[in-house]
């Protein structure tokens, strides 16, 4: 695929999503059982294989590793539903992910919901929504109280009930289609369309007992098999760089060839060593969590803000080289013919996310280790209860 993907990365960020010939090739090649619940006859991967894919993925086109990283993650969500109302979902025959998820994480974030005879009526609208472009359905977050913040559900709704407001423009990851999904006034759910985070609970305990549970870790599994997108992005960035030392000089310089000056092998090799011990913590962190899972463990508090940390410092460390890599390139590479500030901006803006900000979780681990309160290592209602 990558060869595919590197070459369709312009039109996907035209096109703010990614291209629909892109979802049918990615779909033959059964990239989406990444996105299927093994109950369902989804891939059962462990965290360290995960990694490899969308590192693989994210050498070919980052904004696309992003998108189906995103929506594998909201599939924790389907353990909120009976058997019989998630079945439909992921067994009707479709193209690309079944499901998008989002919310939770405030009120400005997520919609409403107040319970009427037999259900209840949903309003709101839902930033972010990656992965809605290509889905049959949503997993979204609904405050059921004006005042109490605990009192927050999920609900499970067709994707087609929803309005796609086309409001997605940002200067990097601009082909992940995170649009705005919207109610279009109130949205009727039936009751067992909604749920909460203690059924959620309750259902995961019984999978897990059952042996049909998801894999230990949550969101930290999610964050952690995410940074291989972000060294994907780096190693084609890389072999980019690499690849045109031989075709300029440097201009204004004793250097016809800019593989004779020396400020591109300390270039090179900063880059390379940076792009490398990230990927070494990213590896890692990888093998603790697949050893807990193996354990039939979960991280710990301390081992989740670590977690967290080392997220935060593989995708800085990974923007930060693909930046230096960019910077050495001269102006010619800031055409956007040029492949390189696109894969410059799609990783410095995938460091911005909330989850992977460094200057926040090197405060929080630096708390932690002063036996300091640290913040929360989430900000959703259903992460925590989850």
């Amino acid at each position: 695929m990558q060869p595919w993907l590197r070459e369709q990365q312009a039109a996907a960020e035209r096109e703010s999503r990614v291209p629909q010939e892109s979802i049918e090739r990615l779909d033959a090649a059964g990239v989406f059982t990444l996105t299927t619940p093994r109950r369902y006859g989804g891939a059962d991967f462990t965290t360290r294989e995960l990694h490899a894919i969308y590192r693989a993925l994210g050498a070919g086109c980052g904004a696309t590793s992003w998108m189906v990283w995103a929506a594998a993650g909201g599939n924790l969500w389907s353990f909120s539903f009976a058997d019989e109302v998630m079945a439909p979902v992921y067994e009707t025959p479709w193209v690309g992910n079944r499901t998008f998820a989002l919310g939770g994480t405030s009120r400005r974030m997520s919609g409403t919901a107040r319970q009427v005879d037999g259900g209840w009526m949903v309003k709101g609208a839902w930033p972010f929504a990656t992965g809605s472009v290509h889905a049959s359905h949503g997993f979204l977050a609904v405050f059921y109280d004006a005042t109490d913040d605990a009192k927050v559900g999920m609900v499970l709704v067709p994707k087609d009930s929803l309005v796609a407001r086309d409001d997605w423009d940002p200067m990097g990851l601009a082909a992940t289609g995170s649009q705005t999904m919207a109610t279009d006034g109130e949205l009727f759910v039936p009751d067992e369309r909604f749920s909460t985070p203690r059924d959620l609970n309750a259902r995961l305990a019984e999978a897990t007992e059952q042996g049909v549970g998801p894999r230990r870790g949550g969101i930290s599994r999610s964050i952690v098999t995410g940074t291989g997108t972000a060294l994907g992005m780096a190693d084609h960035a890389m072999e980019i760089f690499l690849s045109g030392l031989g075709k300029r000089g440097i201009p204004y310089s004793i250097y016809s060839k800019q593989l004779e000056a020396p400020i591109t092998h300390l270039t090179v090799g900063r880059a390379h060593a940076q792009i490398r011990a990230a990927g070494r913590v990213a590896e890692a962190a990888a093998a603790e969590l697949d050893r807990l899972d193996a354990e039939g463990l979960d991280p710990t508090e301390r081992e989740i803000v670590q977690f967290h940390t080392d997220v935060a410092y593989v995708w800085d460390a990974c923007a930060a080289a693909v930046e230096m890599l960019f910077h050495a390139s001269g102006a010619s590479a800031i055409m956007k013919r040029q492949p390189l500030q696109l894969i410059a901006r799609n990783c410095r803006a995938g460091s911005l996310h909330a989850a992977h900000t460094i200057d926040t979780w090197m405060e929080n681990m630096g708390r932690t280790l002063c036996e300091v309160e640290a913040g929360p290592t989430s900000t959703s209602v259903l992460e925590r209860r989850a």
